[in-house]
């Protein structure tokens, strides 16, 4: 009769096993990724352990550390090349990106340093107001989410007016949007002090993805 040797499995080929698994999620969630970090170190130790005492859970051991060593890597290469990928879809090329929030948030100075961008091709990012079933040629854009509820509405300092090319037109969304299009002051502003006193004209309007380095899926508060 022979003797049965049981042989334990190790915690931290199981931990490990489950980190590297984990870690495949870093090209979603790019912070996910960290979990490569113990996913290899637990690794690393299971095997040496296994090896050491004679225990069970060595493949288990060497899937964690190759999971967390691949994704551990590849993970954060995904998410700077994607993000790159969504950042230049956002704008025209060689437009120059201009956070408007935080420069018509900037009361004191917002009208001198628009001015200062006449003239020039921008992309703004921010929020189209009056939401429409129609399509439309022109449109007014707020640099944050306008409010809701009844009576709420934009303040007029946070507006420009957006022109698009001629034959374009773009339908309302409740989504944050980049707009490219060269500045100008509007003509019209200066006898109706509702008006817009900048415009983007020429301009084309892309979904907004990114906002302030991080991507964005919904929502956001203008930035760039």
């Amino acid at each position: 009769m022979t003797d049965f040797k049981y042989s334990p499995i190790s915690l931290m080929a199981v931990a490990s096993a489950l980190l590297g698994m984990m870690s495949i999620l870093g090209l979603i969630f790019p912070l996910v990724a960290l979990f490569a970090v113990p996913g290899v170190l637990l690794g690393i130790a299971a095997i040496l352990a296994i090896r050491r005492y004679e225990l069970n859970g060595l493949r288990l051991a060497k899937a964690g550390l190759t999971l967390s060593l691949i994704f551990g890597i590849v993970s954060p290469v995904w998410a700077v090349t994607w993000f790159e990928i969504c950042f230049r879809s956002e704008s025209l090329p060689g437009y120059k990106r201009v956070n408007f929030r935080e420069i018509m948030q900037d009361r004191k100075h917002s009208a001198s340093r628009l001015a200062a961008l006449v003239g020039q091709n921008v992309c703004f990012k921010g929020y189209e107001l009056y939401s429409s079933r129609e399509k439309r040629n022109s449109f007014r854009m707020s640099c944050q989410r306008p409010p809701t509820g009844f009576g709420g509405q934009a303040d007029p300092e946070d507006i420009a007016l957006v022109k698009l090319l001629e034959g374009k037109f773009w339908k309302w969304r409740n989504e944050l949007i980049a707009v490219s299009g060269r500045l100008v002051r509007n003509p019209d502003a200066d006898h109706n002090p509702e008006a817009p006193k900048f415009i983007l004209e020429q301009s084309e309007v892309f979904e907004a993805r990114t906002l302030n380095g991080s991507l964005v899926f919904r929502g956001g508060e203008g930035g760039c």
